[in-house]
């Protein structure tokens, strides 16, 4: 960024605290440059050189709408990627940013705002808030301690989260200014209410909250700061915001794939590892959702996967039903759920894997027809084919014949020149390339994604191989 003196030459191999330390000092820039005015909400002790987990901020309405593209620059000229958008309030939207180096991937959450709404409730208004504001002793704009205090305050009773940290902050915040601070509590309680929590916070004794949290959070839900009128008229963008999350779910899901001995099972423990600080959870599941029972133990090892002879032509039929129906409700059941609460899902195997090796589900039915529940089954977001030579294979796991290595591994080739948002990774590199070369294609596919919907220029991972959606070979 031209001009720019927050920010630090770059290097190649940054660490994790290296890449915080820059995009903050680039946010902080460019909120400075681009915008009519912002304040940073919470989480600003450390900065610019050194934050926690997120770095919340408030501009005003019509800076809001340009953030996307800003946090856009600000990733392309730090060398990071913008991975994540998460519209988790109608006037909020955090964006997540990932740096790979090696193994190590680096998340920074920058969550924008303009009115403070909470739980669909609103709060306190941008205007107001921006008004209010002054500047930090390192240069960049903070809110008011009474504005703060009561944002705080609604944000920990909202959540039910309240410790002797957050009651630490609280008493400091209103050491500052305790009149402002009890003009803001009286905004939200009624008069006994009041008093106690203004005694709560000049003291730093937080004992009587804690012990009637639900009371005191019943109260301030009664009185947000719109009327009934605004709360009414509010519903519809409410209910589109709702519909949003469902249609354009903010999690992901990935299936991986390919023969005995291609390293799956590692692979899949270090994209947990990994992505886990992008995600609010990680959900793992072996080949089908296993809504229905089964015989199987999910996730148990198969030693001898062509032990038992192939089922009879009527019970192979039926088990063609019974896998489409636990593939159908297990999505409706838990996976797009999780989906929609910004989890990320991984299958060791898919229905695709049983179209190369139906003997491992001892079907002995046509073809066609797994073949249909395959096509009509929901699709995950991407599938990695985790592709070998056959004797290196062979040479990992010898639990079929070669020969059988040598058939599945053109079959998986097939498959995925024929499934679309199919990426085939070399899984004879040593294992910490393969991890590297799934994580940056995992990458690659939610920054499309998250380009895609905020109408943003798609551009690939840095340095990625992972060109596109089409099927890599190697």
């Amino acid at each position: 960024m031209p001009g720019n003196s927050l920010i630090d030459d770059g290097c190649s191999n940054p660490s994790p605290a290296q890449v915080k330390k820059n995009l903050a000092r680039a946010l902080i820039s460019a909120l400075s440059e681009k915008c009519q005015a912002y304040c940073v909400l919470s989480g600003y002790e450390g900065l610019p050189e050194s934050f926690d987990t997120d770095i919340d901020f408030m501009v005003n309405r019509e800076d809001f709408q340009r953030i996307p593209r800003i946090i856009e620059d600000l990733a392309r000229q730090n060398h990071t990627q913008l991975f994540q958008s998460i519209e988790h309030e109608v006037t909020a939207r955090a964006f997540q940013l990932v740096s790979l180096s090696g193994q190590t991937l680096t998340v920074v959450q920058l969550d924008s705002a303009s009115d403070y709404r909470h739980f669909g409730s609103l709060w306190l208004r941008a205007n107001e808030v921006l008004a209010a504001r002054r500047r930090h002793p390192n240069g960049f704009w903070i809110p008011s301690a009474a504005h703060e205090f009561i944002y705080y305050l609604i944000k920990r009773l909202n959540k039910r989260d309240f410790g002797p940290e957050h009651g630490s902050r609280l008493h400091r915040l209103y050491a500052e200014d305790s009149p402002a601070c009890d003009g803001m509590i009286a905004r939200f309680w009624s008069a006994q209410q009041r008093i106690a929590l203004s005694r709560m916070a000049g003291s730093g004794d937080w004992t009587e909250l804690s012990a009637s949290l639900e009371l005191f959070r019943a109260e301030l839900m009664r009185r947000t700061g719109e009327s009934l009128s605004q709360r009414v008229l509010s519903i519809p963008k409410r209910a589109m915001h709702v519909l949003g999350r469902i249609v354009r779910p903010t999690g992901a899901w990935i299936a991986f794939i390919g023969p005995d001995g291609s390293g799956k099972s590692a692979v899949i423990g270090a994209v947990k590892r990994q992505f886990a600080p992008a995600f609010r959870d990680v959900q793992s599941f072996h080949m089908r959702p296993r809504v229905l029972p089964g015989s199987a133990v999910a996730g148990a090892a198969v030693t001898d996967p062509h032990g038992q002879a192939p089922r009879g032509i009527i019970a192979s039929i039926a088990k063609a039903f019974y896998l489409a129906a636990d593939y159908f409700l297990g999505y409706a059941m838990q996976i797009a759920p999780a989906l929609c609460r910004t989890r990320l899902i991984l299958f060791d195997r898919y229905i695709y894997d049983l179209l190369v090796d139906s003997k491992r589900v001892r079907y002995g039915g046509p073809g066609w027809l797994l073949g249909l529940v395959a096509r009509i089954v929901p699709r995950p977001d991407l599938i990695i084919l985790l592709d070998a030579p056959a004797e290196i294979l062979w040479s990992r796991k010898q639990e079929v014949p070669f020969d059988e290595v040598v058939r599945q591994r053109s079959a998986y080739l097939e498959l995925a020149r024929r499934l679309p948002s199919t990426v085939v990774v070399n899984a004879a590199q040593p294992v910490a390339d393969v991890i590297q070369e799934v994580s940056r294609a995992l990458i690659a596919h939610l920054s499309r994604r998250t380009a895609r919907r905020l109408r943003l220029q798609i551009s690939p991972f840095p340095k990625s191989r992972i060109e596109s959606d089409a099927p890599s070979f190697r």
